[in-house]
């Protein structure tokens, strides 16, 4: 027969095993599969191309981080005008015509477009310090708008990132001058008159109040242009250029003169 001594030691190693033995147990089975919120992501390659799951929520296609340049309003403005100011500086000293600056980065086809009046006797591109592949020039009567100017622009615009358009009026138009009374009577002779009227109750001049009309004209017979403008990715502006000396008078508001768009 067992001792007492050894009767109460089997006890007491029935009793552990019976508490610890689920604990060892657990040691040895499968844990629990994680929630597929709490799943680590899967480890891929370095250069292998994101899964759908992986790219930006709501993006059918994968991330790209392609540059998308445009070249600024402001700064096409800013590119014309010190262009012309160098001619203009060129001129007063009887030099040659300064040669074109290398045209701006991000410029499209066009650093710019001019709607200009055709009797101006100036060979636009040079007059803003431009090659003449920079500069669309649309030579009109007046300058009148027309709805194919406007189409025109439009395309530009969208096609080729056209940032800035001058509608620029000239002093001594034959095209404004008052007919000859008792002259006949054709659609420019209407349009001027319209335009001495707009003229008269802006109290400005004929050819300045021209210039500014044609340019509401323009935006407001082009919603995509008008849009543009409110996102700042295209400028309209109004000049007038002296005939005899080439010089342009800008009109510009205070906004036009900032080097960069106001903070909205």
């Amino acid at each position: 027969m067992l001792s007492m001594r050894t009767r109460w030691s089997q006890f007491v190693a029935l009793l552990g095993l019976s508490l610890l033995g689920p604990r060892l147990c657990a040691q040895h089975e499968e844990p629990p599969t994680a929630h597929p919120a709490t799943k680590a992501p899967p480890k891929t390659a370095p250069n292998a191309t994101p899964s759908a799951t992986e790219q930006k929520r709501g993006s059918p296609e994968a991330p790209t981080h392609a540059p998308h340049i445009h070249l600024p309003p402001q700064l096409a403005f800013a590119f014309v005008r010190a262009g012309h100011d160098a001619w203009q500086e060129a001129t007063r000293k009887r030099l040659p015509p300064p040669t074109p600056a290398e045209r701006p980065s991000g410029a499209g086809r066009y650093v710019c477009a001019v709607v200009v009046c055709a009797d101006l006797d100036r060979e636009v591109a040079p007059l803003l310090g431009l090659r003449r592949e920079d500069v669309l020039v649309l030579s009109t009567p007046g300058p009148f708008v027309t709805p194919e100017i406007a189409a025109s622009l439009e395309r530009q615009v969208k096609e080729q990132r056209l940032p800035l358009i001058l509608v620029l009026s000239h002093d001594r138009c034959p095209t404004l001058a008052k007919p000859a009374q008792g002259g006949p009577r054709d659609v420019l002779s209407a349009r001027r008159d319209l335009a001495a009227k707009d003229a008269e109750r802006r109290q400005l001049p004929i050819e300045k109040a021209l210039a500014l009309a044609q340019r509401e004209l323009l935006l407001a017979s082009s919603e995509r242009l008008a849009a543009h403008v409110d996102d700042n990715t295209l400028r309209v502006m109004s000049a007038q250029v002296e005939t005899e000396t080439g010089a342009i008078t800008w009109f510009s508001r205070p906004i036009d003169e900032l080097p960069m768009p106001p903070v909205k």
